[in-house]
């Protein structure tokens, strides 16, 4: 008996890690003590939330960091590196006919510095966990991302550097890819999109 062949129509990406390098773990290395840096963690997620504004954000990293605003501020711009590699590939989906999306845990107001323009032609969606109220790998974020690409969970992969979200995208019934590299990433796309066919 066969195996049922994937339908896939849309390929979600994660913003940190995927599509851009992030600087949450070059702010974590500022960190003199475990709780700082589990106090880090948690003022992230809360800013990702939408629940804390910029200003108050940066002013919790100065006080774990010991980084001055200008520091903490050159190094959340300077360690977000797009990924051109990515975004091309993105883009070469899109061609093929699937759909392409960002879902991130993420602030509104950082969302609106790293995408521009063509970004948001470029993407299908673009979604911040600080718009929806809610973060990977809580399943609500994942069913947020495939009701706006209108498709089945099974007919969506998600992309993510962090175990603990693909493993949410799995648990949501998406295929999930731990983001390593290009090179693995194309491989596994492929691999999902043009199985071999099972003996």
């Amino acid at each position: 008996m066969g195996v049922e062949q994937p339908s896939i129509k849309a390929i979600v990406f994660d913003c940190f890690g995927v599509l851009y390098t992030g600087s949450l773990t070059e702010l974590a290395s500022h960190c003199e003590s475990e709780q700082d840096t589990k106090d880090l963690y948690d003022i992230t997620r809360a800013a990702d939330h939408g629940f804390v504004s910029r200003d108050d954000y940066i002013a919790k990293l100065m006080e774990l960091t010991r980084l001055t605003r200008q520091e903490i501020r050159e190094l959340l711009v300077g360690a977000q590196v797009r990924s051109r590699g990515v975004f091309a590939y993105a883009a070469e989906l899109k061609t093929r006919g699937y759909k392409v999306a960002v879902l991130s845990n993420i602030g509104r107001d950082t969302i609106h510095r790293l995408f521009n323009e063509a970004d948001y032609e470029l993407f299908n969606a673009i979604i911040a966990s600080g718009d929806i109220g809610v973060t990977k790998p809580h399943i609500t974020a994942y069913d947020r991302a495939l009701e706006r690409l209108r498709v089945q969970p099974g007919e969506a992969i998600m992309i993510d550097d962090a175990y603990s979200n693909v493993a949410g995208a799995i648990e949501a019934g998406m295929y999930g890819i731990v983001f390593t590299s290009l090179v693995d990433l194309k491989a596994r796309v492929e691999e999902i999109l043009h199985p071999s066919v099972a003996e």
